[in-house]
């Protein structure tokens, strides 16, 4: 008896927890005003997939002849660029969406008080991360931020963007062989009381790989990679919120 009692509680708090996220996700595809995208951010080094960032002092002098004879060879990756490029795929993506989603004017959101004034995230203050110009790390927790950014300019939602980027072997031995890049998207999206709306992690890498010798890799390539994998992310969502 108490065996099926447990069942049945397991089976209405799924069956809650699905009707929220199905209701949170009908309310962004009917409502059609704009959505200020508040936060993007990455972390900033890229490193190799459960493994702790690369100290180059461990690379002898024919490793570091050849990064000099090749500028676009590396051993190190970080974000700095990636992010920019990341936030415009982003929203060119939702630009090219039909509608799904309409993201406010950037400079309305920056500009506003509401935006200036919002609390920071404090727990990510210590970790090395990366965002694009005129983006501020706003914490999601603060309230206040969604009313008053509401009153002020008349957006009901705001959306959070957060990625991280790593990069991981596909094939071969050790550092030789083909990498490719990976990363985790989270779309965070609340109402204008704060409330959670809309929260997944996207999960993906990408379709092609570079070559890898000695840990030393394309610079340019794997940004390539990156680029296709942020689109392929971007559209992930879309597709999440039509229920494709």
């Amino acid at each position: 008896m108490k065996k099926a009692g447990l069942l049945l509680c397991t089976a209405v708090m799924v069956f809650l927890g699905t009707s929220c996220v199905s209701a949170g996700r009908e309310a962004l595809i009917y409502d059609i005003q704009p959505i200020a995208l508040v936060s993007v951010v990455s972390n900033w080094d890229i490193n190799w997939r459960g493994e702790d960032p690369v100290n180059p002092a461990l690379f002898g002098a024919p490793v570091r002849r050849a990064l000099r004879a090749d500028p676009d060879l590396a051993i190190l990756s970080n974000a700095e660029e990636l992010i920019i490029t990341a936030e415009r795929i982003f929203r060119d993506s939702m630009a090219v969406s039909g509608g799904l989603i309409t993201l406010a004017d950037r400079e309305q959101v920056f500009n506003s008080r509401a935006y200036q004034e919002a609390q920071l995230n404090r727990r990510r203050m210590n970790r090395a991360y990366v965002m694009p110009e005129g983006y501020r790390l706003i914490d999601p927790r603060d309230r206040n931020f969604s009313q008053a950014l509401a009153a002020e300019t008349g957006i009901q939602r705001s959306m959070f963007v957060e990625f991280t980027f790593t990069k991981a072997m596909r094939s071969g031995f050790g550092k030789n062989g083909t990498c490719g890049a990976e990363l985790d998207m989270r779309v965070l999206i609340l109402n204008a009381e704060g409330r959670r709306l809309y929260s997944r992690t996207f999960t993906l890498g990408s379709r092609g790989t570079i070559g890898v010798s000695g840990g030393m890799y394309s610079r340019s390539g794997l940004m390539s990679l990156f680029e296709s994998a942020i689109i392929d992310a971007s559209f992930d969502f879309l597709y999440h919120l039509e229920g494709i």
